[in-house]
């Protein structure tokens, strides 16, 4: 077996990593499970034969999770923080979106900006 993965070190393919980032760019900001939900459906009822919810999730999000990882490592998407379940949001970057609209097929320019940025310039309302 050859060395240690470079490029892609959770070891995530192409498509998944595509996957992620379709999902990225429409949401702007998405869990492991609703990336898999969305982009796979087909893998929701995979692994039913697992004890707990908790490990058929585990299972069935291992690889989205995986993609979304290695696009952070590419500065693609960054971590949002966690949900009230404790699960990892996504959000992607600027180069992020600029490769989601080349998938696509969508100008960067008609989408808002990234999640962090809008936060930051939206006016504080009572």
């Amino acid at each position: 077996m050859a060395g240690k993965r470079k490029a892609n070190e959770a070891g995530s393919s192409n498509g998944l990593r595509g996957d992620v980032l379709r999902v990225l760019g429409v949401l702007k900001v998405a869990t492991a499970d609703q990336i898999q939900r969305l982009a796979s459906p087909h893998l929701t009822y995979r692994h039913t034969l697992k004890k707990t919810a908790a490990l058929r999730k585990e299972a069935r999000t291992a690889s989205h999770r995986g993609a979304a990882n290695d696009l952070r490592r590419h500065g693609l998407a960054v971590d949002g923080g966690r949900t009230r379940g404790g699960e990892e949001v996504r959000l992607p970057t600027k180069d992020g979106l600029a490769a989601a609209a080349i998938d696509l097929d969508r100008e960067p320019e008609r989408w808002a900006a990234c999640p962090r940025a809008r936060a930051a310039r939206a006016p504080l309302t009572a």
